[in-house]
């Protein structure tokens, strides 16, 4: 059976994404289209229909002639709060690794964390969480380089 052009485009994001240690990467939407002989139009489609939160992933994206798609994995299921937890966890380890982060401050803002979601409800600790891993993310991002 022949696969849609949008399955093969979302398949090859998945194949680098899954390669790449961070689970994070940097594509250009015009390199992309050309890869796959199609308009940056279709690329776009492909990002915003199978790469948002929903579905387990970042898409942050800065559009002009060094323009890029930052695609990241915030986990590998669907995102509960137990997994947007791990996540979280997983990604203040990278930081302090990757010396972005103090032991100091790892520690604060796991507190924070905990201490912020004891007395949400799922729905509001979902939310809060979420928005937590994009902000490391891109925190992270902006500094990774």
């Amino acid at each position: 059976m022949k696969r849609s052009i949008s399955d093969r485009i979302e398949q090859y994001i998945k194949v680098l994404i899954s390669r790449s240690d961070a689970q994070q990467i940097e594509i250009q939407r015009a390199e992309l289209a050309e890869t796959f002989s199609c308009v940056p139009s279709q690329v776009t489609y492909v990002l915003s229909t199978r790469f948002n939160g929903k579905d387990g992933y970042i898409t942050e994206s800065r559009r002009g002639g060094k323009g890029f798609v930052r695609i990241t994995r915030i986990s590998s299921s669907s995102p509960d709060c137990t997994r947007l937890q791990n996540d979280l966890e997983e990604m203040i380890a990278h930081m302090l690794e990757e010396q972005h982060l103090q032991e100091s401050e790892a520690q604060l803002i796991n507190y924070l964390l905990s201490a912020l979601s004891e007395d949400l409800d799922e729905e509001q600790r979902h939310l809060v969480l979420s928005r937590m891993v994009k902000a490391i993310a891109r925190y992270n991002s902006l500094h990774s380089k």
